[in-house]
């Protein structure tokens, strides 16, 4: 992706002085991604050792553990052979000598509340006499995706793509949950350039409940499997999830499957600039309960995401939030029978200026 880095924290200033604060100390790792393309690890959310980025008008200045490439950084190391290592510790002391160093007037200082240690909390309040939570402001600059963006979400949905068709060709009764967990992993890793942590929902037959994780559960004739891929990518995630069937779909199935094919369809005919997520949860839960199967669908009907894999606005009935070109969306129904199992379908959506573009393009339909 070009480097929008720079652009960011533009747009972050700008916020910034627009409600009279003075800096930033931004702390959560998703967000210093954001701003910084620095990753922990090679995930934004693998991240152990704490890392600071301060944005004063004047300044931008990092404490991490290594060189960031463009940023001045202050370094600590979070290991000594000598001493042992405490990272929060080394941090919080690199971060003493950071504020210290870019001069901060005293004044009202942006900071992150729930990802900030208590370790961190003297030393700050040293140089600010305000400290003022950065939640919304964060959101507000973080909702609307770049072109880099999209074109990174872009690929790693192309990613789940192939993984459900790998899949698909490997679906056949007497193959083991596990077996089809090690082929996502694997071909996930190979896009990811090395290890990853692979976070999905995989599950068949009675199993296939929300949230399911691989029990070595092995298929049976007819047995439906609920694979929900959402895995972060070089450091953005897609959310795609699709039903297989181990031989041919039952009537029951099939029944099941097209409510939710109906329910995603109705959600899409929302999702216009403008539109409350609230009524795009509405258009989506009421084909569900009109089917009768209301009281079987538990959670959202979606979600924005980007690099955090749920983010706001929630597809829930209390989200007033209305939607905005450039969002990233989710539509995911979901029907659970308890003895039966479930199904859950999930599709990406870029919204426009009109309507809103498909960013997956595995069939909808049950193979």
């Amino acid at each position: 992706m070009e480097n929008p880095w720079d652009t960011r924290i533009s747009r972050l200033r700008a916020a910034l002085a627009a409600e009279n604060l003075d800096g930033a100390i931004i702390s959560r790792p998703q967000h210093v991604f954001y701003l910084s393309g620095y990753r922990a690890g090679k995930d934004p959310a693998a991240g152990r050792d704490p890392v600071f980025l301060v944005v004063t008008p004047t300044a931008t200045a990092m404490a991490a553990p290594v060189p960031i490439t463009g940023f001045e950084t202050t370094l600590y190391t979070s290991y000594d052979i000598h001493t042992g290592w405490s990272a929060p510790e080394n941090g919080a002391a690199a971060l003493e000598s950071l504020l210290a160093g870019v001069n901060l007037p005293r004044g009202r200082m942006g900071y992150e509340p729930g990802y900030l240690g208590a370790i961190n909390m003297p030393l700050i309040q040293k140089h600010a006499r305000e400290l003022v939570d950065l939640t919304d402001l964060l959101w507000n600059l973080r909702k609307i995706r770049d072109a880099g963006e999209i074109a990174q979400i872009e690929a790693n949905v192309a990613l789940n793509d192939r993984i459900f068709t790998q899949v698909q060709a490997a679906l056949r009764p007497g193959v083991n949950e596990y077996d089809l967990w090690i082929l996502a992993y694997r071909m996930l890793s190979e896009a990811a350039g090395g290890p990853t942590a692979m976070e999905a929902d995989l599950a068949a037959g009675v199993r296939a409940f929300a949230d399911s994780r691989p029990g070595g559960y092995t298929l049976r004739e007819n047995d439906a499997l609920l694979l929900d891929l959402y895995t972060a990518t070089h450091g953005y995630y897609a959310d795609t999830t699709r039903v297989f069937v181990a031989g041919a779909p039952t009537p029951k199935q099939r029944e099941v499957h097209a409510v939710l094919a109906a329910a995603i369809s109705a959600g899409q005919e929302q999702l216009r600039p403008g539109a409350r997520a609230r009524d795009v949860d509405r258009a989506v839960r009421g084909v569900i309960e009109r089917a009768g199967f209301g009281a079987n669908f538990g959670h959202h009907s979606g979600h924005a995401y980007n690099f955090f894999q749920q983010d706001k606005p929630y597809f829930i009935p209390a989200e007033t939030a209305p939607l905005e070109a450039g969002m990233v969306v989710t539509l995911e129904p979901g029907i659970y029978l308890p003895g039966w199992g479930g199904m859950r379908l999930e599709r990406n959506y870029l919204i426009g200026e009109g309507a809103p573009r498909i960013l997956d393009r595995y069939p909808l339909e049950l193979p």
